[in-house]
């Protein structure tokens, strides 16, 4: 068997409808751009949840928090039509996931809140992977060097046996550092190619 597919899941599996936030937004009043900045520019507030210092509840409730002083009840109706969708499949990348798995490990990695193992429920993705890293129960996210070092790791694999797949630059860059083999993720063409070449 070859080594492990390691793929990252926000870009490259799940895809998510750009105007989910905008349309909270406008339906709840709020200041175009206002319920985006809340939830992405408080980059401390983002890693609390990304690593498991605060739970997904706990991350939305304080976003609510923030744009109902501001805001007043809009502020957190609009989280509350934000939290509800579970964004979509990639249904070309999951048929590359099915045809390789069998072959090799299929793990999932990814930044994520608590929320995850709900999200791959909804999606109907729980059975599709070998293992599951969310980086808010490993308690470190990518970038860092100790997140891929833990993969590696719980793979019981070197990590030149590991294909890692992820659309951020970043994370490809500090996986390569230690040793993986990498794909910056374009589209399942792009990808299928990697993985056969």
């Amino acid at each position: 068997m070859i080594g492990p597919l390691v793929i990252d899941f926000d870009g490259v599996l799940r895809v998510w409808d750009a105007a989910i936030i905008s349309d909270a937004e406008a339906a709840h009043g709020l200041p175009a751009g206002r319920l985006r900045k809340a939830v992405f520019d408080d980059v401390a507030r983002l890693h609390r949840a990304v690593t498991g210092e605060i739970t997904d509840d706990e991350w939305r409730e304080q976003i609510a928090l923030e744009l109902e002083a501001s805001f007043g009840p809009g502020g957190r109706r609009a989280v509350a039509q934000w939290s509800l969708p579970a964004g979509r499949v990639d249904e070309e990348v999951l048929h590359l996931l099915r045809r390789e798995r069998g072959r090799r490990t299929i793990a999932l990695f990814s930044n994520a809140t608590t929320r995850l193992d709900a999200d791959l429920d909804r999606l109907g993705l729980s059975d599709e992977f070998d293992v599951v890293f969310n980086s808010s129960t490993l308690g470190v996210a990518k970038p860092a060097r100790e997140a891929f070092v833990a993969v590696a790791e719980s793979l019981d694999s070197d990590p030149a046996e590991c294909f890692f797949v992820d659309d951020a630059k970043p994370n490809i860059r500090a996986a390569a550092r230690i040793g993986f083999r990498t794909h910056l993720y374009v589209d399942p063409r792009h990808l299928e190619s990697a993985l056969t070449g």
